[in-house]
């Protein structure tokens, strides 16, 4: 009856030995308040905070309403009634404490906090707004409709936008397998600006229209990646199902807009227009289905964490597969078999671990030839990349550590899984990679081509090698030809960019090294990509070429 349960968040620290206790008589800290249940059945809820909730039950919820700072537990025992007793209401104040919804001796009265915020491991926060309740209630006044209709108009815009995109294939292809104007490129970016802004004020107003108040708005660094974000942790104060609905609403308005430009492109002619049409409904398309993967915190986990209603689940998977990987070292019982966990959380913990790695991977392996094409600045976003691998890693090592040493493995399977994984890295040095530089070509107005290798990008070119020119798109790729160096040594000349990255953007350049070439065939003026070096490495050669060597090269 007295158990304080905590909810989504992480155990909070103990306070330190020298930490005063609290007041006495007793009453709850600054910012604390108590929500009752918005739905009978629903538990009562405690928050501290602009974003701490904690889920506690009925009867401790009473007690922590009750601080008046005037009562002591015997007091607050005789007002309460049974089943209440001086030691009851002595272990529960116990527990608010050790959540720190108590006020302590000498604590300093709450200051507003910072519009900057850092959220772990790699997320910096900028509020704009420090509260987007009344802009949700604004945009909620001028709807046109009811709730239950705008959802059925979201389901019908994303079917009729999917089916658009499906039957413009072709075109979607040829677009994505050529460079992107960079004044197009600019007004998506804009476009899916506004569109994401208008993804999180979705969270923003479903929760208003549940009752509940969203917190600050802004913008946010995800993993070097620009992103907006709204704080909508007020829907714990909400039902399972209306949670949900909360998490999905920005996903419904991203493929809502989408699909509106996916039908808006089937209707417009061929050129730029539907070019950018199409463009933009794809890409958000793309981020709607990415933000629906339950295996990274994005709105498909809060989804299914809502609707499992499973506070805290990627934690806790993560943390159940590592015991029970440490369990089958130490060939005991897991720590956490008598909680009953479900059977399949440490395969979605599995899940967890592997696809955030796999999304990694692959961006790198479309746009890593680009980066390091790009000389010390593309190696210097290469090496900040490995550098980012190496602190995740550092991470999940410590935290395996610290299992490893309260349930300590038997020798003999220690040694049987080194001996596994000595035959994993030996196997995968015997994989071959086929692995390319990137550089650049140009044709002149007489035909002549020459190949062009940005500075700093530590590249031999040597007369008589082999160079594969192709037009490269933002996804897609094909070859338009081949060629020979003919020249013996190379002399400094700028780079268009546009040769680089799929952007034409022919305005900005960088250092490089031209050298002349011998194409197997003419090709039309203009300029592209080329990849030279084409060859066969071992996977450990590949790792140290891609994201070792990043880190020694703007320092040769």
């Amino acid at each position: 009856m007295h158990r304080l349960l905590r909810d989504h968040l992480p155990a909070l620290p103990d306070y330190p030995k020298e930490a005063k206790g609290p007041v006495s008589p007793p009453h709850l800290a600054d910012g604390v308040r108590i929500h009752q249940p918005t739905v009978q059945g629903e538990p009562w809820v405690a928050q501290r905070g602009e974003e701490q909730y904690f889920r506690i039950g009925a009867d401790l919820a009473k007690l922590a309403s009750s601080l008046d700072g005037v009562s002591d537990a015997s007091l607050l025992a005789g007002h309460l009634g049974q089943p209440w007793t001086q030691e009851a209401v002595q272990t529960a104040l116990k527990s608010l404490d050790h959540a720190h919804l108590l006020a302590r001796i000498g604590d300093e009265p709450e200051r507003h906090r910072s519009r900057l915020k850092y959220v772990r491991p790699l997320t910096l926060q900028f509020a704009v707004l420090r509260s987007s309740a009344d802009v949700a209630q604004k945009i909620r006044s001028h709807s046109f409709a009811s709730a239950r209709t705008l959802a059925r108009l979201a389901a019908l815009l994303g079917i009729a936008g999917a089916l658009a995109l499906v039957l413009q294939g072709a075109q979607i292809a040829d677009l994505l397998s050529r460079p992107v104007p960079v004044s197009m490129l600019l007004v998506i970016v804009c476009a899916m600006f506004f569109t994401t802004v208008a993804h999180e004020l979705g969270h923003a107003c479903v929760l208003s229209h549940y009752g509940g108040h969203p917190g600050r708005l802004g913008f946010m660094l995800f993993y070097f990646s620009p992103a907006m974000f709204c704080d909508v942790s007020d829907s714990w104060r909400l039902t399972n199902r209306q949670r949900v609905h909360v998490a999905l609403a920005g996903i419904s308005v991203q493929v809502s807009v989408g699909g509106a430009a996916a039908c808006a492109a089937s209707a417009a002619a061929p050129g730029t227009l539907k070019d950018t049409l199409l463009f933009f409904a794809l890409s958000n398309q793309v981020a709607a289905l990415v933000n629906l993967l339950p295996f990274v915190k994005l709105d498909g986990y809060i989804a299914l964490m809502s609707h499992l209603d499973f506070p805290n689940l990627r934690s806790t998977a993560l943390s159940t597969l590592r015991e029970r990987f440490v369990g089958l070292l130490a060939g005991s019982r897991p720590e956490d078999a008598s909680e009953r966990q479900p059977a399949w959380l440490p395969w979605f913990g599995l899940a967890c671990a592997i696809t955030p790695i796999a999304l990694v991977f692959r961006v790198l392996g479309r746009w890593l030839d680009s980066l390091l094409s790009l000389g010390y600045v593309g190696m210097s976003i290469s090496a900040a990349l490995a550098g980012l691998v190496v602190n995740v890693s550092v991470k999940g090592t410590k935290h395996l550590r610290r299992s490893l040493r309260r349930n300590p493995p038997r020798l003999p399977r220690l040694i049987a899984l080194l001996v596994a994984v000595a035959a994993l890295v030996a196997a995968g040095a015997s994989v071959r990679v086929s692995t390319s530089e990137g550089a650049a070509y140009s044709v002149g107005p007489d035909g002549q081509v020459q190949l062009l290798v940005p500075a700093g990008t530590a590249q031999n070119v040597r007369q008589g090698d082999r160079v594969e020119l192709i037009s490269a798109g933002l996804l897609l790729h094909h070859r338009v030809g081949g060629a020979t160096v003919t020249a013996e040594s190379g002399k400094p000349t700028p780079i268009a960019l546009s040769g680089l990255i799929p952007v034409r953007f022919d305005a900005a350049k960088i250092p490089g090294i031209q050298y002349t070439l011998h194409v197997d065939k003419p090709l039309p003026q203009g300029i592209g990509s080329a990849r030279l070096n084409t060859r066969e490495v071992s996977l450990p050669d590949w790792i140290f070429q891609r994201f070792l060597k990043p880190f020694a090269v703007p320092f040769l």
